[in-house]
C-alpha cells in the first residue's frame, strides 16, 4: 500500500508595518506602537492563524520575535520597480514557510503592499480596506 503524504494547509497572516516606531532596538512585534498594529495582530489572531509574519517596507518579512532596529522607510512612496522586487524578496523568504498552493493566507496590509505578493496565493482575503 502506498504512504500518502496528507495536504496540510496552514493559516497565515502577514501585518503591515506602520509609520510610528520605537525609539530603541525591540523584537518587530513590539517596534509599531499605533493602534491599527495592535488591532490587526489581534485580528490575526482572532482569525486563527498558525503564523503570523510582518510585512516591513524596509525589512521585508519579519519574524514577530526578529530583533530589528527603529528605522524610518515608507514602500508606499518607492518606485514600482522598487516594489515588484521587495515583493519577490518576501515570497522568497515566504517559500521556506508556506505552500502557496495550500495555505491560506490573511494579508492585513494596504493595496500597495499586497499587489505582487497576492497573485501568487491560491487562497487569501484581504478584510480590511487599509489606505
Amino acid at each position: 500500500m502506498p504512504y500518502i503524504l496528507p495536504l496540510t494547509s496552514i493559516k497565515i497572516a502577514l501585518v503591515a508595518c506602520v509609520k510610528q516606531k520605537q525609539e530603541s532596538s525591540c523584537q518587530a512585534k513590539d517596534m509599531y506602537l499605533s493602534e491599527d498594529f495592535k488591532a490587526w495582530l489581534k485580528y490575526a489572531e482572532s482569525w486563527g492563524a498558525d503564523k503570523i509574519f510582518i510585512l516591513s517596507g524596509k525589512h521585508g518579512l519579519l519574524e514577530l520575535t526578529q530583533e530589528i532596529k527603529p528605522y524610518d522607510f515608507n514602500l508606499n512612496v518607492q518606485s514600482r520597480s522598487y516594489r515588484r522586487a521587495w515583493a519577490e524578496d518576501v515570497l522568497m523568504k515566504l517559500t521556506k514557510q508556506a505552500s502557496f498552493e495550500n495555505d491560506h493566507f490573511l494579508i492585513l496590509s494596504n493595496r500597495l503592499y499586497a499587489q505582487d505578493l497576492s497573485p501568487k496565493f491560491k487562497y487569501f482575503e484581504m478584510p480590511l480596506e487599509i489606505t
